[in-house]
């Protein structure tokens, strides 16, 4: 893959979006997909696309205890499982009566992050790296499971791919653990059929790319959640610290980019799908949160 390396070709760039008034944090973005992916491969991804991520389709406003809305999972035919960061509940909310219709307390308080339900169970996990399973039609019944991570990692994001029945867990901070050094935003594995965690990384945005145009601004882009497609398998992580969406093909190789705007998308922090391709996005929000649904184009 070639890269475009001339500075006076950043500044050219930088130049013509200014003149647009678009924000600096939109312009890098930009910047840095213009860099490091192929010509070819943006005017592809950018007409197949699947989604309108400038128009949703419906918006929930959501009740003042999920003001910091900080994850999602699909739980029902119209309805989603939510946590809101500090308390370790789970509410079900039903996006056709536009109501939470449950509330699953399995934990005390804590920076909860990331959840993720795989058949019965419910996957939550805390920003610190501890991770908990509960099965939803038994109650007070929760299994503490031992991780890697640490609060240095700062996990935001918990994801699940059906294929390899594997949990994805998307570093906030850094990607780091035991022995393992990375250099980049980092995606590892708890496959649930060993029960093991990956040694290594299945994905990670390096430093290097984004350094490339962003210098010691490639801080800005931190990923806050992470899902897997139903029907395509792709990977979609969105970063609510540099306001974007990136899609990687399931081998983790990065495909699409896409810019959130901020009046729609003011702290992305969890994501999710229906069973037909149907997107949901929340943001945590100062006049409460919110929950972005984006109907999958038809072909």
């Amino acid at each position: 893959m070639d890269y475009i390396k001339l500075p006076a070709l950043v500044n050219y760039i930088s130049a013509i979006f200014v003149r647009m008034n678009m924000k600096r944090t939109s312009i890098l973005f930009i910047i840095i997909h213009l860099l490091t992916f192929p010509s070819s491969v943006w005017a592809q991804n950018k007409g197949d696309f699947p989604y309108n991520l400038e128009s949703p389709s419906e918006t929930y406003r959501l009740p003042a205890i999920l003001e910091e809305v900080s994850a999602l999972s699909y739980y029902a035919p119209n309805q989603l499982a939510t946590l809101n960061d500090e308390q370790g509940r789970v509410y079900i909310y039903d996006f056709n009566k536009r109501e939470i219709v449950q509330r699953i307390r399995f934990e005390g308080n804590g920076d909860f992050e990331g959840l993720e339900l795989v058949g019965k169970n419910m996957y939550a996990i805390k920003s610190n790296g501890k991770l908990y399973k509960f099965n939803i039609d038994i109650e007070g019944v929760v299994e503490s499971i031992d991780t890697p991570f640490t609060s240095e990692n700062n996990i935001e994001g918990l994801g699940y791919d059906k294929n390899s029945n594997t949990l994805l867990i998307a570093l906030k901070g850094k990607g780091d653990i035991d022995h393992v050094k990375v250099k980049g935003k980092a995606v590892y594995g708890y496959n649930l059929t060993t029960e093991k965690f990956s040694k290594t990384p299945l994905f990670v945005l390096q430093d290097k790319d984004l350094e490339r145009v962003l210098g010691s601004n490639s801080t800005k882009f931190r990923p806050s959640g992470v899902a897997v497609h139903p029907i395509s398998n792709e990977i979609y992580m969105i970063a609510s610290v540099g306001s974007a969406l990136v899609v990687f093909n399931n081998d983790g190789s990065p495909k699409n980019l896409s810019i959130l705007k901020r009046s729609l998308f003011p702290q992305p922090e969890g994501i999710a799908f229906m069973p037909n391709g149907d997107l949901f996005i929340s943001n945590e929000g100062e006049d409460g949160g919110t929950i972005h649904r984006f109907k999958m184009k038809q072909k």
